[in-house]
């Protein structure tokens, strides 16, 4: 059934990609976003066309000129002051086009990316779990399509369209001005299309597959720098910084050779181009011709060739852009993939059955399972169990026996392969999911807490709960205390996945999750794991309240926390072995149960007297957290050359077209005059002389950028390992890292600012008056594409804060996706995104404003600057101080700067983005490292590490650190790995301060194994004993001097502790060791045990020692809470 379904997908994907469709591009548009498209429609159009009826009006201007060259007639300064008055009202014309070109198409795009990504996260989580274990290999995959892909789709919508549309324009606008004006060579020239388009189809081809292999490059890229920064601490403490940064930089050196590849397919393309001058030279001879025998006039065959030049550049710029179309294409498809698709298991489906009067009953009747990822693993063949209404069962058996899949399956996570699950009587596929959910309250092994406060994360159970619910929740879950104890109290931010709580906190938080729900069943997996023994008991109590008059399924390793539930099964191997009470599976000497019993007994005799009083509540606040990752990134490589808009018309030499018109002898009257003029123009020899020269420059350009971009993204990557925790936690996460710096950085391949400063001494060795004039314009140009790009910089800034908070909602949703289910959260979570896109929408709509008006001023003042050229020149022309050919030359070489600054102002919206990746890069780079890494005066510990001193105790073999939750315990594991820096006071290793020693060195000879260790994509496929295990085995093999167990054995079942705890045991002979633990039965043969209450250690001495401290000692308390509970 699995590789069935695995073999449609693969058709549908295979099937789609065949038929791609250009509409689905647009398929998240509504009705207002259709008028703005119409409206940007027109614009677009508007604006292409604006350029042939320029050289309309140019083409008389020129006549004009050239006949003013043998004699000034009377009414040539009224013909050119009327001819620039026209394009005067042009540039009125255009202005108004183009911002409705910029306008809209900005606008629109915002709206309908910010549609798909809601549309988007929705679908994703309405997907049953079992696809994303088949067809979602990572969390970073998720976030790819909620960053990337939107942002290929809004990239596309607001850029590519309407610049393909201004260029189709431009194309059909001037060959049709070139037929009005001289039909005779238009129709001549126009088989030159092909010359002018192959160029750009052949880069457009090889630029796509190109850009696909660099955009997958860099996904496995990504994926390190996710695993590394979310798993930060790991990374730390086992040195593995220089690992991780050679992975990273390996998988990046894929993309350098790709952007080489990519580099010399741009620089033949533009170098390609040169071709123009062999058509602009056959052009010109033909031309010459109907000059001598057509009555043609000079300015016409100028204006032809140009538009037929402009033309065919143009379409080939257009087509060129189909291979955005298409990525945008696929990247709609995926989206849509997922958007459509139905799953079997339909969390938003209103179909089935809803009860009206529940009882709780659910009964498990000879059910099969096995994971759709692992089809061959089965883990029930025959699985029967009766949960009698009201009552509590407890499983209980070895660590991955399947307890937890029968939570998962009852939750309608998976649907079991055969048998069937009955819910009051009723199979659960009958009934409606929703509805069956909300009958449900989960507290999970590993608590899974959003980044919200602490009330949000409450009332995920019940969104319309009041504060007065929120804190009786609380209350009951013993987490009021320590919620109120913190300075926002209940408006306190858990962080990212929680970790500015402890892990007993989290906990709490997550009970309190469930009890406010007033569920019928309630699910407990391992629900007091994380807590202290008082913390333990307080909350136990709670839970045996809310499972008063409700079905409650309970999963633990400590039998001491189910001994009073109404039923036990033993669960071993996908079956149950045993089931009864407590006291009727005791009595079995050689049962499974009773064997399970006597491992978990304490040793060593001890006093069983009830504790005369219970240790008080106490908290303190964690640490700041890590970094983690939060979102995927965005499209790994883009390109800023040639195809960009008014690309056709930035090319310098290729608008230098003529060296002057005049040079061509177009204007000559004497017919043997024109034959020599036009028998050699500089124009042949331009296309070889281009090609090597634009390539050669493109390809180095590209290969410096290249290495440049990969040393940077390796020193971004860098940074965050040898910085301090308390730095970075202060700091944006590591998937801001990630996805906001490193995908807009990209290698520069253009050298334009050689271009412009060429043209300036150009024109001012020509016509230094007219070049005066022409060059004080410009600035007015540079101001107003300076001021788009500042204020696109700026407004950039909130974009890419909604496109961070979109990540990392999509990461927390995807990773959570089981906790989001189990409470039917997927509303409150679209409100939480909501929400985050509020202000940079309404920001969004200013950058629509401003680009709109960005792009109308910016043209229309090129325009007027035609203007102006040809008026001013007609009056030097007039007054004798130029000619026309030094006029027309003057123009050409000013003109064609312009272009590049247009060029270089239409990557206005790159460059803002540009600019704040390389902002945040060197906010990165230049953040101080309080800690520092790599210190080469520090010394290095060598093989005598092993005495340990913290402010006043000292160990030298093993030590034990325990308390309640909150108060301090692996803060100390914390410091020790030097995560952190005390404030004041000192740590010493081998009676040294541990800021002497080099750190690196220092933590190669410690070992942490903490409770939360994250195997693969955060080990979803993985029980929790069966991460915690290969934990273990990863901290053995180093074979550290200093050994630091945290809850090392806490998600372990009894037998698998009994085995590992052994093992611990034995390897922390000779070595100095600190463990962590709330089971003080796994701590008692360590040669000190440290009580830690406050943050301060109130007793230290060995088991026996402090056990003989008798009822007025803290641990002899904590002892026999543990052991009252027990017993």
């Amino acid at each position: 059934m699995v590789s069935s379904d695995m073999e449609q997908m693969k058709r549908k994907k295979k099937k789609s990609s065949i038929g791609i469709s250009f509409k689905s591009i647009f398929m998240h548009a509504d009705k207002y976003d259709m008028a703005l498209m119409g409206l940007g429609l027109l614009g677009a159009i508007g604006d292409g066309v604006s350029m042939p009826v320029m050289l309309l009006v140019t083409s008389k201007l020129m006549n004009s000129f050239g006949t003013s060259q043998d004699s000034l007639s009377e009414n040539f300064t009224h013909s050119i002051s009327k001819n620039a008055l026209v394009l005067c009202y042009m540039a009125c014309v255009q202005w108004v086009a183009c911002f409705l070109e910029g306008y809209c198409w900005t606008r629109t795009a915002e709206r309908q990316a910010s549609r798909l990504r809601t549309r988007y996260l929705k679908a994703v989580m309405r997907q049953d779990v079992g696809y994303f274990d088949l067809h979602v290999t990572s969390t970073a995959e998720v976030i790819e399509s909620v960053s990337s892909d939107s942002l290929v789709i809004q990239d596309s919508i607001s850029e590519k369209v309407p610049v393909f549309v201004m260029n189709l324009s431009t194309f059909l606008g001037s060959y049709v001005a070139a037929f009005i004006m001289l039909w005779r060579l238009a129709i001549v020239g126009f088989p030159f299309i092909i010359l002018l388009v192959i160029p750009g189809l052949m880069y457009g081809r090889a630029l796509m597959s190109i850009a696909r292999k660099i955009r997958d490059e860099y996904s496995k890229a990504n994926v390190i720098v996710e695993q590394a920064l979310s798993s930060v601490r790991t990374v730390y403490s086992f040195v593995g910084e220089s690992r991780t940064i050679a992975s990273y930089s390996a998988a990046l050196q894929g993309t350098v050779s790709l952007g080489l590849r990519q580099g010399l397919a741009k620089g033949l393309a533009i170098g390609s181009n040169g071709v123009v001058f062999a058509i602009w030279s056959f052009m010109s001879y033909y031309g010459s011709r109907l000059v001598m025998y057509h009555n043609a006039q000079g300015g016409t065959v100028f204006a032809v060739g140009a538009a037929i030049a402009i033309g065919g550049l143009s379409l080939g710029s257009g087509l060129s852009n189909l291979k955005y179309f298409s990525e945008a294409s696929a990247a709609a498809e995926r989206v849509r993939e997922v958007i459509k698709r139905v799953p079997k298991i339909d969390s938003d489906s209103m179909e089935g059955q809803m009860l009206e009067n529940v009882s709780g009953e659910v009964e498990f009747r000879h059910v099969a399972f096995a994971y759709p990822s692992r089809p061959d693993s089965v883990i029930f063949e025959d699985f029967n169990l009766r949960v009698p209404a009201g009552k509590t069962v407890a499983l209980v058996g070895g660590s991955g026996s399947g307890k937890s899949t029968v939570i998962a399956l009852l939750q309608r996570f998976y649907d079991p392969v055969g048998g069937e699950i009955l819910f009051d009587g009723v199979a659960i596929d009958k009934l409606q999911l929703k509805w069956l959910r909300l009958q449900m309250g989960l507290v999970s092994q590993e608590p899974a807490l959003f980044a919200t406060t602490i009330k949000e994360n409450i009332l995920f159970g019940k969104e319309d709960a009041s504060m007065e619910e929120v804190i009786e929740a609380a209350k009951a879950s013993n987490a009021h205390n320590f919620i109120t104890s913190l300075p926002q109290g209940y408006n306190t931010q858990v962080g990212e996945r929680g970790v500015q709580m402890s892990g007993g906190q989290k906990q709490r938080i997550a009970i309190a999750r469930a009890i406010i729900k007033a569920p019928k069943i309630l699910l407990l997996d391992e629900a007091t794991s994380a807590l202290d023994s008082e913390s333990e008991r307080v909350v136990q109590e709670a839970l045996d309240k809310a499972a008063v008059g409700r079905t409650t399924i309970t999963i633990a390793h400590r039998l001491s926390t189910i001994r009073s539930a109404d039923l036990i099964a033993v669960v071993q191997k996908g079956q149950v072995m045993e089931i009864g009470s407590h006291e009727d599976l005791i009595e079995d000497e050689h049962g499974l149960y009773t064997s399970l019993v006597r491992l978990q007994q304490p040793r060593g005799t001890t006093t069983t007297t009830r504790p005369s009083s219970l240790l008080p509540q106490c908290q303190v606040p964690s640490l700041s957290p890590t970094m983690t990752s939060t979102t995927r990134a965005a499209e790994g490589c883009r390109d800023n050359g040639l195809h960009r808009r008014n690309t056709l018309r930035c090319d310098p030499t290729a608008l230098r077209l003529c060296d002057g018109v005049d040079d061509l002898g177009l204007f000559r009257k004497d017919h043997r005059e024109i034959k020599r003029q036009t028998r050699y123009t500089p124009c042949a020899r331009q296309p070889s002389r281009l090609l090597h020269a634009q390539h050669l420059a493109t390809l180095q350009l590209r290969g410096n950028g290249e290495h440049l971009t990969k040393r940077i993204r390796e020193d971004a990557v860098e940074n965050p390992h040898v910085r301090n925790r308390r730095k970075s936690s202060r700091s944006k996460s590591g998937g801001s890292i990630k996805t906001k710096t490193l995908p807009a950085l990209s290698a520069p391949d253009s050298p334009r600012m050689p271009m412009c400063d060429h043209s300036f001494h150009n024109g001012l060795a020509v016509a230094w008056k007219l070049a005066l004039v022409m060059i004080a314009v410009q600035p007015l140009i540079i101001i107003c594409y300076y001021l788009k790009r500042v204020l696109l910089k700026n407004m950039s800034k909130q974009a890419i804060k909604a496109q961070e908070e979109s990540s990392k909602l999509a990461a927390e949703a995807v990773s959570n996706l089981r906790t989001v289910a189990a409470f039917s959260s997927q509303a409150r979570i679209l409100k939480m995104l909501e929400h985050a896109q509020r202000g940079p929408r309404k920001e969004s709509i200013r950058q629509s404003w401003f680009a709109g008006i960005g792009l109308g001023t910016s043209q229309s003042l090129m325009t007027c600057t035609w203007a102006l050229d040809f008026w001013y020149g007609g009056k030097l022309i007039d007054e004798g101080f130029i000619s026309a050919k030094a006029l027309f030359q003057t123009f050409m070489i000013l003109v064609s700067t312009g272009r590049v600054i247009a060029d270089a102002g239409t990557m206005t919206n790159d460059l803002a983005k540009g600019a704040d990746a390389v902002g945040s890069v060197f906010t990165v780079l230049d953040r101080y490292s309080l800690i520092e890494p790599e210190d080469p005066d520090g010394l290095n510990p060598g093989s005598s590490l092993g005495a340990l001193r913290l402010k006043t105790w000292i160990s030298r073999r093993s030590t034990a650190l325990v308390g309640q939750s909150g108060s301090g315990k692996s803060t100390i594991i914390g410091l020790i790995e030097r995560f952190y820096d005390p404030i004041s006071g000192v740590v010493k290793i081998d009676g040294r301060d541990i800021k002497t020693y080099d750190l690196r060195s220092l933590r190669k000879h410690v070992a942490l194994d903490g409770y939360e260790t994250f195997c693969g994509d955060r080990g979803l496929q993985l029980s929790g004993g069966q991460k915690q295990r290969i934990a273990i085995a990863r901290a053995i093999l180093k074979d550290p001097a200093v050994l630091l167990l945290d809850e090392a054995t806490s998600a372990l079942d009894t037998q698998s502790e009994k085995v590992v705890q052994d093992a611990l045991e034995r390897v922390m002979v000779g070595r100095t060791s600190i463990v962590v633990a709330h089971r003080l039965s796994t701590i008692q043969s360590c040669d000190t045990i440290a009580v830690v209450e406050k943050g301060k250690v109130v007793e230290k001495g060995t088991h026996a020692a402090l056990i003989g401290k008798g009822e007025r000692g803290v641990y002899y308390s904590l002892v026999n809470l543990q052991r009252y509970s027990h017993n």
